[in-house]
């Protein structure tokens, strides 16, 4: 008899140690998305918005551990590139994005050559 209450009792434990995490990363990751009013724009437009990323672009690359992002880096900053904006930057070139707006300033050899707008 009291080999079977151990059994039950170790099954119930083993049950509630391998569900604990699943319940945590639920509470964690999924509850308050549900109560979060902000949309998927306000949010990525709010995340652009707190990057600051200046100077001169010293390697483009892939992050293929990333969707194959096309990124952009300086001595100070790292910038994820948009789709659209993937053939308009060199090595050597320079940005220029401000923290708290979402425009880009693209210059080479001195020259501004465009404002990029940051766009959902």
């Amino acid at each position: 008899m009291k080999n079977k209450n151990v059994n039950l009792r170790l099954k119930i434990l083993v049950m509630i140690i391998s569900v604990l995490p699943f319940l945590f990363v639920f509470a964690w990751m999924i509850i308050p998305e549900l109560y979060d009013s902000r949309t998927l724009k306000d949010r990525f437009l709010e995340r652009e918005e707190s990057i600051e990323c200046i100077g001169i672009i010293d390697d483009i690359y892939r992050q293929k551990n990333n969707h194959n992002i096309l990124t952009l880096k300086t001595k100070e900053c790292i910038y994820e590139i948009h789709s659209a904006w993937e053939n308009k930057f060199q090595i050597g070139d320079s940005i220029s994005k401000k923290e708290g707006n979402l425009f880009i300033e693209h210059y080479r050899n001195g020259t501004l050559i465009e404002i990029l707008s940051v766009k959902f």
